[in-house]
């Protein structure tokens, strides 16, 4: 997974999940339900400024997910199974995620050209 996050996790389940109340929800609250996405996201918030984080490093659970989708993208997990672990219904919902960066952009159009260019160059070497 995502830079040892399976580590994170398997933590979780072993050390920590198990202090709730028995519930099919993986992050559950005090009483077994779900937790509410704004309570992660203050808690997020509130940890990073104990930290004396700047406002400009703040980010959410939601940048999380966009992050990982984007990682793993670049990464070159398949986007099907992307899909899968954001839990969307629809690729076109992941794309929205990916979010590359220049350097991968850049690194794919070069590979384009040089691909071409040498498939032109064998083309015309055959026909001599």
């Amino acid at each position: 997974m995502l830079d040892g996050l399976d580590l994170v996790l398997r933590w979780f389940l072993d050390d920590v999940r198990g202090k709730f109340p028995d519930s099919p929800v993986l992050f559950a609250d005090e009483s077994g339900g779900s937790l509410h996405r704004g309570t992660i996201r203050n808690r997020l918030r509130y940890l990073m400024e104990l930290e004396g984080r700047p406002a400009t490093d703040l980010f959410s659970p939601h940048a999380l997910r966009r992050a990982c989708a984007t990682h793993n993208y670049e990464r070159g997990v398949d986007l099907v199974a992307i899909q899968q672990l954001l839990g969307h219904w629809t690729v076109s919902s992941t794309m929205r995620y990916v979010r590359p960066s220049a350097t991968l952009i850049e690194d794919a159009y070069r590979r384009a050209v040089t691909t071409t260019l040498g498939e032109l160059t064998v083309e015309g070497d055959s026909s001599a």
